[in-house]
């Protein structure tokens, strides 16, 4: 399976520096500060910026994106052992047990 970081515009080294240092997400890239890109990735804080500035960019563009399902689907917790899922675009329910 192919990362997220590939959807980065950067350069491949820069890419696979930063799957090296444990940003296999758009998400773990975007939880971290310009500072602790710098020191993981071992990078100047410039192209750490660069690096967050590129991960807000796809992050955004990938936010509108969402499957249908997913945006509007609601989590009811009916019990400890079991959580409901429905669904605004279907009108099925799905049940699932924990």
């Amino acid at each position: 399976m192919e990362s997220e970081i590939q959807l980065l515009e950067l350069a491949i080294g820069i890419k696979e520096s930063l799957i090296n240092a444990g940003f296999i997400t758009i998400g773990s890239i975007l939880n971290s500060t310009i500072t602790d890109i710098s020191f993981k990735v071992g990078v100047d804080l410039y192209i750490a910026q660069i690096i967050l500035y590129e991960a807000r960019r796809i992050g955004a563009s990938t936010a509108h994106h969402q499957p249908p399902l997913l945006s509007n689907t609601t989590a009811v917790a009916i019990d400890k052992d079991k959580l409901v899922l429905k669904s605004k675009i279907f009108s099925g329910i799905a049940t699932c047990y924990l």
